[in-house]
């Protein structure tokens, strides 16, 4: 189900005492990670930052703490919003990280005045396989749209214990040998689907 609200939520995460308010470096100019950045802060735990008629909100990652990723390998969760204040609709082409591959799975349109929400078990979703940092450590996330500039966002990854203790990902896509029709002499493969994160 797409996780898209017309009407803006007043808190969209809890605050995490541990950590406080994120003062993190923002910006929607410029197309790539080093872009020149502004300060923006943020009002719950993540970053917000806006480039047009588009606001991302509260945007961080979550991710298993060092002992968890050191005996499973860390893989995090893009949690934020994105908002389209503008008269006309909007597209997502891409979320990246700088600190490993973010793959993006479900509904990428934006309606006017909507609010598109990311988190696991829900869709859209995005998880970062490898991700080579830790909780505490910042990363930065960009959000690249058909008609809008990029916005970049500079937050911490936060790890997955209190509020945050349910938000973990899907499993890694497997690959799977499977027989080949009669004759043929040899093997295919198939990939399995990549499943939304979910909150188990």
């Amino acid at each position: 189900m797409c996780a898209v609200s017309r009407r803006r939520p007043p808190h969209l995460v809890p605050l995490v005492a541990a950590f406080g308010v994120v003062v993190g470096l923002a910006t929607g100019c410029g197309a790539g990670f080093d872009a020149q950045a502004r300060k923006v802060p943020g009002p719950q735990n993540g970053v917000n930052a806006s480039s047009g008629q588009v606001r991302v909100l509260n945007a961080m990652v979550i991710a298993p703490e060092a002992e968890t990723a050191q005996a499973t390998g860390s893989t995090g969760i893009v949690l934020m919003s994105v908002a389209n204040d503008g008269n006309s609709d909007e597209e997502i082409t891409s979320v990246q990280t700088n600190a490993g591959t973010a793959e993006y799975v479900g509904p990428r349109s934006v309606p006017a005045g909507a609010i598109l929400t990311f988190g696991a078990g829900s869709a859209p979703s995005v998880t970062v396989r490898d991700l080579d940092l830790l909780p505490g450590e910042e990363i930065t996330v960009k959000v690249s749209f058909t008609n809008t500039d990029p916005v970049n966002l500079r937050t911490l990854v936060l790890p997955a214990t209190g509020d945050y203790s349910s938000v973990t990902p899907s499993a890694e896509p497997t690959v799977t040998a499977t027989p080949s029709p009669s004759g043929s002499g040899g093997q295919t493969t198939s990939r399995n689907p990549i499943a939304s994160p979910s909150t188990s």
